[in-house]
């Protein structure tokens, strides 16, 4: 029995080892193999390969940014900053190209018709975006189709403002004065079609104001009648205003934004001030030709965030600029539902293109 007992330990013994060896072998096969696949997806060889990353965009080739209006204008202020931002971002040297006149409409319909290849960008703008198709039925593009959004850049809140001699000095006492005395004052028009220039017509047809508007060739002649004393009510941008509501030249009686303005904290809002619907800014905007890849939008969205969140707008958000980025998405459905505030707009107030 003990004999017997001796040989089955044994045999039992022998062919664990066996067992452990074969083992053995076979985690020594399996490690081998596995160091072969990691050396092999290491070196970039086979069909195993780890992909790296690849930018979309290398350097190798600049970018063409279109803006409506010529050098110097506040668009183009704002573009290029953003021009320089985007550069730095990507590698990428970013060129500016001004196409000014026919209310951005040449700019737009050359942004809407460059190759959709990811090196062409246009700067949206509240006309060319929103505006344009409800005052030009024969427009040479389509605002909302034949451009990709890639993100907003900014908006520009608009102020209404009299002089210090004018006889309403506050919001309320400014209504209260139209109502009694219905269309015995106007006021001036910097830009038909412009963010001010809907925002006041947005509010006369809320308040039930009589309130003529008179058309200017530009800005600058109809503040600098304004500020002359030809007439006594002007809506304007903040960022074109604050210089003189800091001197005391002018007098801020309500700004057109949701909320107040960062620049005239004590400035209350239309909208607070009794017209919970009448919101009226201007805003700007990176797009692109309609069809551009979407890994080009996508990294030109993330340069702009990081752009926006660095300090290259301080001065300008100092000056009354506000500064506000989106999500593609987000900016297309910014455009919509503005296109659809403004279309109303323009048709019960009856507005027409300055010849």
């Amino acid at each position: 029995m003990n004999s017997f007992k001796e040989k089955n330990e044994c045999s039992v013994v022998a062919q664990s080892v066996a067992g452990s060896a074969h083992f053995c072998g076979l985690r020594r096969r399996f490690i081998a193999i596995t160091a072969g696949v990691v050396a092999l997806c290491l070196s970039g060889g086979g069909q195993f390969a780890f992909a790296e990353k690849v930018s979309f965009y290398d350097g190798s080739r600049p970018i063409e940014l279109i803006v409506p209006g010529g050098p110097g204008a506040g668009t183009d202020i704002v573009a290029r900053l953003v021009a320089k931002g985007i550069s730095e971002q990507l590698g990428n040297q970013v060129v500016v190209k001004n196409i000014p006149g026919a209310a951005g409409i040449l700019a737009a319909q050359a942004g809407a018709r460059a190759k959709p290849d990811g090196y062409h960008l246009f700067f949206g703008i509240t006309g060319t975006n929103t505006v344009n198709q409800f005052l030009y039925p024969d427009l040479s593009y389509d605002p909302i189709n034949d451009f990709d959004a890639v993100s907003l850049v900014c908006r520009y809140n608009n102020v209404l403002v009299v002089r210090p001699d004018f006889e309403a000095q506050n919001f309320e006492d400014f209504i209260a004065l139209m109502k009694e005395n219905p269309g015995e004052y106007f006021y001036g028009i910097t830009l038909v079609g412009s963010s001010s220039n809907l925002a006041m017509e947005f509010l006369k047809s809320q308040a039930g104001l009589e309130l003529p508007g008179v058309p200017y060739g530009s800005g600058a002649s109809a503040v600098n009648d304004f500020l002359g004393g030809q007439y006594p009510v002007l809506m304007d941008t903040v960022i074109n205003q604050l210089p003189h509501i800091q001197d005391g030249r002018v007098v801020p009686l309500a700004t057109t934004g949701a909320e107040r303005s960062p620049v005239l904290p004590d400035v209350p809002t239309i909208i607070e001030s009794g017209y919970p619907e009448v919101e009226g800014i201007g805003w700007g905007g990176i797009m692109a030709p309609a069809g551009t890849p979407k890994e080009a939008i996508q990294e030109l969205n993330n340069a702009i965030k990081a752009v926006i969140e660095s300090s290259a707008f301080d001065s300008l958000k100092a000056s009354g600029l506000e500064m506000a980025y989106t999500t593609p998405e987000e900016m297309d459905e910014y455009i919509k539902t503005e296109s659809e505030k403004w279309g109303k707009v323009v048709e019960i107030a009856d507005i027409k293109p300055a010849n």
